[in-house]
């Protein structure tokens, strides 16, 4: 099994997103027969559903959150240390360039809307250039759902920083925390919304394929299930493929896929603490920039911490 080089560490001058340019990166339900609800603030049922078609919704309550680094969903792991490379195409412009996007799961912790919710930085590259670089803040509840409560995006043009894209935390500015991955999904789980940065279209997610076989370059899986993900008017962007374990291991673009990015699992790795200490030095730094650029989201905000 082929490894990569751990973590190496770029100038901090910007999945996949999720809610931007993905999901890439890259962001609520319970599956919607989820564990059942149990009663509890975490399950899902179909009087979530909204008229616009926004999917099945599951209330936000801080007090049904756990350790995200318990890591208690296999199809979106928490795991901090691990690695995804993943390698693929993208539209720039008119040209079909190479695309890559390195996915490193930090021990960044930030505490949001009362909750404590990991830090996953992405890093593209388009034609071996930096293109973007981001947060996502990811948090797990008792029940297994993987939720999206904010992130921060940065563009880069040959190199330098150009502009943010996308900057949220929890429900400032009428953001919408959602489900990026439930505990469970069955054939006949209803449309579910992932989530809605400030300004943005909410996304949303619907199973396509569940339990089939399916292999990339890096290995072949089995019990994969393929999820259809995008805007609530476009949600026809991309169907991506999830793996027991190892989370998002093929990308395919839809009709509504403004980039038409493909991408595919083409490395999994464990870091050692020193390349932990490294990806997760690459978010501090990013926040920091990131109090500098809009103070008034980040630069009030509790700080994070490093849970090592």
């Amino acid at each position: 099994m082929q490894l990569v080089p751990e973590h190496v560490r770029r100038q901090n001058t910007g999945t996949p997103k999720r809610l931007t340019r993905r999901i890439a990166a890259g962001l609520v339900l319970a599956s919607l027969v989820l564990a059942a609800c149990s009663g509890g603030s975490g399950g899902t049922s179909s009087e979530g559903s909204s008229a616009d078609d926004t999917g099945t919704q599951v209330e936000f309550d801080p007090a049904n959150f756990v350790d995200p680094s318990l890591s208690t969903n296999e199809y979106h792991p928490l795991t901090p240390g691990m690695q995804w490379v993943r390698g693929g195409t993208t539209e720039v412009g008119s040209r079909v360039v190479p695309h890559e996007v390195i996915s490193t799961m930090t021990d960044v912790v930030r505490t949001i809307e009362g909750v404590p919710a990991i830090a996953m930085l992405d890093e593209s590259t388009d034609a071996g250039e930096v293109a973007q670089r981001s947060i996502d803040y990811l948090a797990l509840d008792k029940d297994g759902n993987v939720w999206i409560l904010g992130g921060y995006t940065e563009d880069y043009e040959g190199g330098e920083y150009t502009n943010t894209d996308t900057v949220w935390l929890g429900t400032i500015d009428e953001g919408q925390p959602g489900i990026l991955m439930p505990a469970t999904v069955e054939a006949d789980t209803p449309k579910w919304f992932i989530g809605a940065a400030p300004g943005e279209d909410a996304s949303v997610g619907e199973p396509v394929e569940l339990d089939i076989s399916h292999c990339v370059e890096f290995d072949c899986y089995d019990s994969v299930r393929v999820i259809q993900e995008g805007e609530v008017g476009a949600p026809d962007n991309e169907n991506k493929y999830y793996a027991p374990g190892v989370g998002v291991i093929d990308n395919v673009p839809l009709d509504a896929s403004l980039h038409q990015d493909t991408f595919e699992l083409i490395n999994l790795v464990q870091l050692s603490p020193e390349g932990l200490a490294e990806a997760s030095q690459v978010v501090l730094e990013l926040e920091a920039h990131a109090a500098e650029v809009v103070p008034d989201v980040f630069g009030t905000a509790p700080a994070s911490e490093r849970t090592a």
